[in-house]
C-alpha cells in the first residue's frame, strides 16, 4: 500500500474504534447484541480503496477495541472481527466479480454475515458466556432455536445493512471513489 493509503487506513481504523463507543441494543430479547456504527467506516474503506485497506482498517479497529473490551471481552472482539471479515469479503467479491447492484450486494452480504454470526453465537459465545449449551440458554429465555436464529440473523442484517447504507451515502458525498479509481488506473 502507498503512504497515503496507509495513513487513511490508520485514520479510519482509529475513527472506527471511536464509533464503538456509540452502541445500543436493538433486539430486546437479546440485549447482548448491540449495534454500533463502527463497521460503516470499514465498509467505506473497502468500497473506496479495496479489500486489503478495508481489512487492515478492521484489524486496527479490532486491535484498539482490545483496550476497551466492553461487555463481550476478547471473544466478542474476535466474533466482531470474524463477522466484519465475512461481510467485507462477501461485499468485495460481489462488487468485483458478480457485479450486482450495490443494494443487492448489501442485502446478500448482510444475510450471509448473519448466518456466520449465528454460528459464532451458537458454538462459541453463548456456551462460553453462559456456561451452558445454547439450546438450554435459548429455552431459559423462552424462545426456540429457530426464533434465536431469526433474531441473530435480523440483528446482523440490520447492523450491516445500516452500516452499508451509511457508507454508501458517505461514498456519494466524498471523493473517495474517484480517488480509488484514479489510483487503479495509474
Amino acid at each position: 500500500m502507498h503512504g497515503r493509503r496507509v495513513a487513511i487506513v490508520g485514520i479510519f481504523g482509529a475513527l472506527s474504534f471511536l464509533l464503538t463507543f456509540i452502541e445500543f441494543p436493538i433486539i430486546p430479547l437479546l440485549p447482548f447484541l448491540k449495534f454500533d456504527p463502527s463497521d460503516s467506516l470499514i465498509i467505506l474503506v473497502t468500497m473506496g480503496y479495496g479489500f486489503l485497506p478495508g481489512f487492515f482498517t478492521l484489524i486496527i479497529k479490532s486491535f484498539l477495541f482490545i483496550f476497551r473490551a466492553g461487555d463481550g471481552g476478547l471473544i466478542g472482539i474476535l466474533m466482531n472481527f470474524i463477522a466484519g471479515t465475512a461481510f467485507i469479503t462477501t461485499l468485495y467479491l460481489l462488487k468485483n466479480f458478480v457485479k450486482l447492484n450495490n443494494w443487492i450486494n448489501y442485502v446478500i452480504s448482510s444475510l450471509l454475515t448473519g448466518v456466520v454470526a449465528y454460528g459464532l453465537n451458537y458454538f462459541i459465545a453463548i456456551p462460553v458466556y453462559t456456561n451452558q449449551p445454547t439450546s438450554q440458554f435459548v429455552t431459559n429465555i423462552g424462545i426456540s432455536l429457530q426464533v434465536f436464529f431469526l433474531l441473530v440473523l435480523l440483528f446482523n442484517f440490520i447492523k450491516f445493512f445500516v452500516d452499508s447504507s451509511i457508507s454508501h451515502f458517505l461514498l456519494k458525498k466524498t471523493k473517495i471513489t474517484s480517488f480509488a479509481q484514479a489510483k487503479r488506473e495509474e
